[in-house]
């Protein structure tokens, strides 16, 4: 099981409730990259964590540029 980069439970998919499984090894490691968009593979949505709602969109709001 994937765990969730940012809350470290078992990655799920908010919209579709699977678990998240990587269809490749560069979409296992493109968990860390903040950059780079992941959609689930079941259901075909962006990637939300279903526990802290955190997006793999590509986006991290958390990062603030001074």
């Amino acid at each position: 099981m994937v765990s969730c980069a940012h809350c470290e439970q078992s990655l799920c998919c908010e919209a579709c409730g699977e678990p998240y499984v990587p269809p490749s090894q560069a979409h296992y490691e493109a968990l860390s990259w903040i950059e780079v968009p992941l959609s689930c593979p079941e259901c075909e949505q962006v990637l939300v964590c279903r526990w802290c709602k955190t997006p793999y969109d590509g986006t991290d709001e958390s990062v603030t540029l001074d």
